[in-house]
């Protein structure tokens, strides 16, 4: 294990480097940060420790402890973050894995950036990689995706480009257990892993077994595939990029645009990895990108004009009669769109308040003029003046702007009853980008006003209502 981590380090020019070391607490983290600072003088390696805290097992701050512990008896500075994954797991429509793996992501890439490393070091070992393989495999993956796991990568979490290490895939669990068991090491035990309601864990616990019934080295098998496959996709992909100089062209603004013509006389495998090249310079990341994203994307290309996909990271593809175009259109909406409140502000019954990048002005109005229950407002546009009529009435128990917490709930205009305020965000399809930005209109502790979007049912004007008021919300560097 020492070998293989030390030329690891040296193949990916990473003598003398800073590197973080993600540490669970467990065997193969364990062994990883132990291995790197055993190495870490003849390699001139510094190197920092960082643990999360997902909060989903009752352990979960010991464990946060045996690392802060075990990294100071090594003398290696430690990290230690933490994160409510359920609740944003509720809040995104996420799985639970899935939920978990963008939060410890990004709390990496943070504590790389955060302290200037070159690269952050994973315990992903030979094990990991099968289980990735098979998972992706069942996915209906394409080539690019069956490569799984690289020694080093890149990626892009929380606009932070981190470098991924992962030093330990050719070494199987086994190895990194009795190298643990070698050394004294007592590393953490994650009972979670035994629970087979994770995809990840019912891979490892139920079907592999079964896989090395039928060929004992199946791990083995599936790693051999993966490093073939990543082989052969290293090799097409420098194809797609010679071939990228004469059908694609990057935008001052980011976006990437593409020669429909040009596009279609190329080998189908050379288009679907060009598309794929396009999207990652547009996202800036091709991570969550899937091989169904490729086969839409292929469908609007050779496809009429006036079509188009969304891709991840808010990523919009479409095309006209000559060319395909791709842009962060969420992006540019939630730069242009003003500032929200950051925190709670006071709205005044009558008159102007300045909240955040807004101007809120309430005035009386003309019940007459109402919107009904008919009426849905149009999508926010950055710099409109976005107004709507409410019962005197619903509006009485005192005014707030703000922006929007886990728990909220939303009785949207139309609908007898409340929902939680993510899952209105995400049917209305109010790009994700903007979703922290939106400010809210709140009377008396229940919101009144998705502003821009929908008022609440509850707060509606009508032409019976007595008193009517009309609120506007207005950036404030409009003339």
């Amino acid at each position: 294990l020492l070998r293989e981590v030390s030329r690891q380090v040296e193949s990916w020019g990473l003598r003398g480097a800073r590197v973080v070391v993600a540490a669970s607490g467990g065997p193969d983290s364990l062994a990883l940060l132990h291995a790197l600072d055993a190495l870490k003088h003849p390699l001139r390696l510094d190197l920092r420790a960082a643990h999360f805290d997902h909060r989903l097992r009752p352990e979960s701050r010991a464990d946060a402890d045996f690392v802060r512990d075990f990294a100071a008896s090594i003398g290696v500075p430690v990290s230690v973050g933490d994160a409510d994954v359920d609740a944003f797991r509720r809040e995104r429509r996420l799985s639970l894995e899935d939920a978990a793996r963008r939060l410890r992501y990004e709390f990496l890439a943070k504590a790389a950036s955060e302290t200037g490393a070159d690269a952050v070091a994973l315990g992903h070992t030979a094990d990991d990689q099968a289980e990735t393989v098979l998972l992706r495999i069942l996915r209906g993956t394409g080539l690019d995706g069956l490569g799984a796991m690289s020694p080093m990568s890149a990626a892009t979490w929380a606009g932070r480009r981190v470098n991924l290490f992962r030093p330990l895939l050719a070494v199987s669990k086994a190895q990194t257990l009795a190298y643990c068991a070698d050394n004294g090491l007592k590393p953490r035990a994650d009972e979670s892993n035994l629970s087979t309601e994770m995809t990840r864990n019912r891979a490892r616990l139920e079907l592999l077994p079964i896989l090395e019934t039928y060929n004992p080295a199946a791990k083995l098998a599936l790693n051999r595939l993966a490093k073939s496959a990543r082989l052969d996709v290293s090799f097409i992909r420098r194809h797609a990029e010679l071939a990228a100089e004469s059908v694609m062209t990057v935008d001052v603004d980011g976006g990437v645009s593409l020669d429909r013509a040009a596009f279609a006389e190329l080998h189908p495998a050379i288009q679907r990895h060009m598309l794929r090249i396009a999207a990652q310079t547009a996202a800036g990341d091709r991570a969550d990108l899937s091989e169904a994203h490729v086969e839409a994307m292929l469908a609007v290309m050779l496809g009429p004009a006036g079509r188009g996909a969304d891709l991840p990271r808010g990523v919009r593809f479409e095309t006209d009669y000559r060319r395909a175009h791709m842009r962060r259109a969420n992006d540019v909406e939630a730069a242009a769109f003003p500032e929200p409140p950051s925190a709670p502000v006071a709205i005044s019954a009558r008159g102007e308040t300045v909240a955040g990048g807004w101007r809120v002005r309430v005035e009386p109005a003309d019940c007459g003029d109402a919107a009904l229950a008919a009426r849905r407002s149009p999508p926010a546009a950055p710099g409109a003046r976005l107004s709507e009529t409410f019962a005197a009435a619903a509006l009485a128990d005192g005014l707030r702007a703000r922006i929007r917490a886990p728990s909220d709930r939303f009785q949207p205009l139309g609908m007898k009853s409340d929902k939680n305020l993510a899952d209105f965000m995400i049917d209305a399809h109010i790009p994700r980008a903007l979703r922290d930005k939106i400010p809210l209109l709140e009377s008396g502790g229940r919101i009144a006003w998705v502003v821009g979007w929908r008022m609440a049912d509850w707060a509606k004007a009508t032409p019976d209502a007595g008193r009517c008021a009309r609120v506007s919300f207005e950036r404030r560097d409009r003339g």
